[in-house]
């Protein structure tokens, strides 16, 4: 899986498991299901590990046939690696998308966005108005200024 994809899972899950308002229900169901499957995954983990003994000396003896041929070549894929920026790049928008897009509580928080944004939106606008008069003014002795520059200058 993609190094980027990851982060955001992990940005997502960290999201979703700690919301201030339902990540403490969320964690404790999680550990809740965690601790009624912890004999069935010991389990399943002993039949895997002796699995795994039984067929080390299948492992071995295709080893040793495999051994002479020089795999580098077929898989040498450069690729380049991940930074750590990215990745918490990738972690905050997986975090985001998880909070905005909450089945539970993402559509007000989805509203109180978009009441913040226009009223920042108006608060932007009535400054233009405010300032608009003014900026001719403004251009006119910032003009001045600078022909006074230019004449000391020569």
């Amino acid at each position: 899986m993609n190094r980027l994809a990851v982060g955001a899972v992990l940005g997502g899950l960290a999201v979703y498991l700690y919301d201030p308002e339902l990540g403490e229900e969320r964690r404790e169901r999680l550990l809740s299901v965690v601790r009624e499957n912890r004999d069935s995954a010991a389990r399943t983990g002993r039949a895997a590990s002796q699995a795994v003994e039984s067929a080390r000396p299948l492992a071995r003896r295709m080893t040793k046939k495999v051994a002479g041929i020089d795999w580098a070549e077929p898989f040498d894929r450069s690729r380049p690696a991940a930074s750590l920026p990215k990745l918490i790049g990738a972690a905050a928008i997986g975090g985001t998308l998880v909070y905005f897009l909450d089945p539970v509580k993402g559509s007000e928080r989805r509203q109180w966005l978009l009441t913040v944004l226009e009223s920042g939106v108006k608060a932007a606008q009535r400054s233009a108005k405010a300032v608009k008069p003014h900026a001719a003014r403004v251009s006119d002795q910032v003009g001045d200024a600078a022909e006074g520059v230019k004449s000391k200058v020569r």
